[in-house]
C-alpha cells in the first residue's frame, strides 16, 4: 500500500491555516505532515511538529529534512525522540548533509563520510541504545517509541549509506526513472549489508498541481528544479554526466545564481532557466488521472510514500487539492 504525505514550509502560511490543511489532510487519507527545516529562511520547525501532532491524532510527523551541522546530532535526535514518546511513535525523522540551512550561513554540508557516522549516532539514540559520544556513554533512558530515520540522497554514495545505515531513503524528486536508478543503488547497498529490503521507506517528495491548465501548473512547480540544480552540481563535481541519469541532469547546468532566500520561490531569477520539461519530469503536474499514473509509475520503481509540497499551491486552492488526492488519487493505491 502507498502512502502520502504533505510538506509545508514553515512560516510560508498562518499556523491556523496549516493546521486546518493537515486535518483535511488526515480526513482524506494522507499519512504524514512533513516540515522543511531551514531555520533561518524559514520558521523553526519545533513548534509546527507540536501544533501537528496535538491537532490531529495519526499523522506522523518530522522534518524534511533536518541536518547535523545546524543540530548537533544528539539534539537531533532527543528532540525527535521526544516527540515521539509524547505523540505514541508518531515521530519521523529526514535527515540530510546541509543544504540551505547550512549555505546560508556560508558553511558546507557535511562530508559523507562525516554523516554516516552522524546518521549512525543518531539512529542509535533514537533506538533507545547506548551511543559513545566523546567518550561519554548515553542513551535516551525515558525513549519508549522508537523513531525511524530516512536519509534525503541523490548521489551514489550517499544512496549508499541510506542502504546500509538508515530506515529508509528520501528522494526529492517526481521522476519514475531517476527513482529507479536511486533505489537500484540503495538497495544493492542494503542487500550487501546483510539488511532487508522490504523494511525500507523509499519517499518521492515534490510539488503536485491539479489542473488542465498545464501551463499555469508549470509556472507555479518551476522553482523546484532550480533547487535540485544545487544538488546536481555537486554531484557533478564527482561523477561524470554519463553516470547519472539524464533525466537528473539535463537542463541543470544552465540555472545559475541560485538565491538562497528565494529558496524553491518559482518567481525567482533563477528559476528562468528551468525548462518546461525539467519542471514536468520532476513533479506531479496535470489533471488526476495523469498524476494518479505518474505516481502508479512511481510506485513501480519503489516508492512507498509519496509527499506533496503544497506551497507552491495557492492558498486559498490547498483544500481542493487535498480533496481531490482523497477523492481521485488516493484510493487507487489503498
Amino acid at each position: 500500500m502507498l502512502s502520502f504525505g504533505v510538506m509545508f514550509r514553515p512560516g510560508q502560511f498562518p499556523l491556523p491555516h496549516v493546521i486546518a490543511c493537515l486535518k483535511v489532510a488526515e480526513d482524506v487519507g494522507f499519512d504524514h505532515a512533513w516540515f522543511g527545516d531551514s531555520h533561518l529562511i524559514w520558521h523553526e520547525t519545533g513548534p509546527y511538529f507540536t501544533a501537528a501532532a496535538l491537532s490531529t491524532s495519526r499523522l506522523r510527523i518530522g522534518p524534511l529534512v533536518a541536518n547535523p551541522v545546524t543540530r548537533d546530532p544528539t539534539v537531533v535526535a532527543s528532540s525527535l525522540a521526544t516527540l515521539g514518546d509524547l505523540f505514541v511513535g508518531r515521530a519521523v525523522l529526514g535527515l540530510g548533509r546541509g543544504d540551505s540551512a547550512v549555505r546560508t550561513m556560508n558553511r558546507a554540508p557535511m562530508t559523507v563520510a562525516e554523516f554516516r557516522q552522524a546518521l549512525r549516532l543518531i539512529r542509535t539514540l533514537t533506538r533507545g541504545e547506548e551511543a559513545d559520544v566523546h567518550g561519554a556513554r548515553i542513551r535516551f533512558a525515558w525513549l519508549r517509541h522508537r523513531v525511524p530515520v530516512l536519509v534525503a540522497a541523490y548521489g551514489p554514495r550517499v544512496l549508499a549509506v541510506a542502504g546500509e545505515d538508515a530506515d529508509g531513503l528520501i528522494l526529492q524528486l517526481a521522476s519514475p526513472g531517476v527513482v529507479a536508478w536511486a533505489v537500484g543503488h540503495a538497495r544493492t547497498a542494503a542487500e550487501k549489508a546483510g539488511r532487508k529490503w522490504s523494511d525500507y521507506e523509499v519517499v518521492a517528495a515534490a510539488p503536485s498541481y491539479i489542473t488542465a491548465d498545464r501551463e499555469h501548473a508549470l509556472s507555479r512547480v518551476r522553482g523546484f528544479p532550480a533547487t535540485v540544480s544545487n544538488h546536481v552540481k555537486d554531484l557533478l563535481r564527482h561523477h561524470a554526466p554519463s553516470d547519472l541519469p539524464a533525466d537528473l541532469v539535463e537542463g541543470m547546468d544552465a540555472v545559475r545564481g541560485y538565491d538562497y532566500l528565494k529558496h524553491g520561490h518559482p518567481e525567482a531569477p533563477h528559476a528562468r532557466a528551468v525548462t518546461d520539461d525539467m519542471a514536468d519530469r520532476l513533479t506531479l503536474i496535470g489533471t488526476a488521472a495523469e498524476v494518479r499514473a505518474k505516481i502508479q509509475r512511481l510506485a513501480e520503481a519503489g516508492v512507498t510514500q509519496v509527499c506533496l509540497y503544497i506551497g507552491v499551491v495557492e492558498r486559498e486552492q490547498h483544500f481542493s487539492l487535498l480533496e481531490t488526492y482523497g477523492r481521485d488519487i488516493i484510493p487507487a493505491f489503498r
